[in-house]
């Protein structure tokens, strides 16, 4: 009787614990992670659709003799959800850059690239997008030179000021797209007075975007040679 009763335990323990090892088995299974995106791989994407030469990636990793002539990014800086990185030949001067942002399921979408433009001169900062009340300063003009403020976005429209270098104003309205131009209504107080009207966006910064290059004893000196456009 002893022995029947030893056999039945050890039968029974057994039996439970296979059935606990079953029931460990058959638990559901953490599912991976899935891959994000990473800003450098979106404009990877973008080189690759529209340009025919090979991608790299970050820059600092480039190796000479072995990644010349391939395109690289580096960042140029961050604003809330926006990164702007510089792109260009590896041990080059940056050619383009490329404006992306961060989406609410954090993977990253592809806002825009802008070639840079040599014969336009160097306006200082990154052109971050402009949105209504938004402060901007005027930048990048030759020396000399004015950046008009116009009565409707275009160039022919009426002159009614003309604002010199370091001037600021408040986004009244905008964007609206003419004449190849972006132009946005500002308003603000200059040297001649009040003004209130229509800008090319091309030379007006936020001052965020200056913090890196705005002399600490006053506004920006002149940095392009090329001629505002009206």
């Amino acid at each position: 009787m002893r022995t029947r009763l030893l056999a039945f335990v050890a039968v029974c323990g057994a039996t439970v614990a296979v059935a606990a090892c079953s029931r460990a088995s058959s638990a559901p299974k953490a599912s991976p992670t899935p891959n994000v995106p990473t800003p450098e791989t979106v404009i990877g994407q973008w080189v690759r659709d529209n340009r025919n030469v090979d991608y790299l990636g970050n820059c600092q990793v480039a190796k000479q003799g072995v990644d010349i002539g391939k395109l690289c990014v580096s960042v140029a800086g961050t604003r809330g959800k926006l990164r702007a990185y510089n792109l260009g030949p590896t041990f080059s001067d940056p050619t383009a850059l490329a404006m992306v942002e961060q989406q609410k399921d954090g993977t990253w979408k592809l806002l825009s690239v802008t070639n840079n433009d040599p014969s336009a001169g160097n306006v200082p900062g990154i052109a971050w997008p402009l949105e209504v009340g938004d402060q901007v300063v005027v930048v990048g003009l030759a020396e000399n030179d004015c950046l008009r403020i116009h009565e409707t976005p275009s160039q022919t429209g009426k002159q009614s000021a003309c604002e010199p270098q370091g001037a600021t104003g408040i986004v009244q309205e905008g964007p609206t797209q003419a004449e190849s131009f972006t132009w946005w209504r500002i308003a603000g107080n200059g040297p001649g007075g009040a003004f209130n009207g229509w800008a090319v966006d091309k030379w007006l910064r936020l001052p965020s975007a200056l913090q890196q290059v705005l002399q600490p004893n006053g506004p920006p000196k002149p940095t392009a040679t090329a001629t505002a456009k009206r």
